[in-house]
């Protein structure tokens, strides 16, 4: 039987990884607001991805 390997996960947990260094940056610099964006949102959001990242693996453990 083959083995499929889900990307989904992964796609979010790099993309919580880029936006974290992007607030972090943006912080750091002294920037808090890029394109009309604001460092607490961008913080937001990568929690959200690492979140349904979570969700995504709990959901492949039960389904094995």
């Amino acid at each position: 039987m083959k083995s499929r390997y889900h990307l989904g996960g992964d796609l979010f947990i790099a993309c919580a990884f880029v936006s974290f260094v992007v607030a972090v940056m943006l912080r750091l610099m002294g920037i808090f607001t890029f394109w009309g964006l604001n460092v607490e949102g961008i913080f937001k959001f990568s929690v959200s991805c690492l979140l349904f990242s979570i969700a995504l693996s709990l959901l492949d453990l039960t389904n094995k």
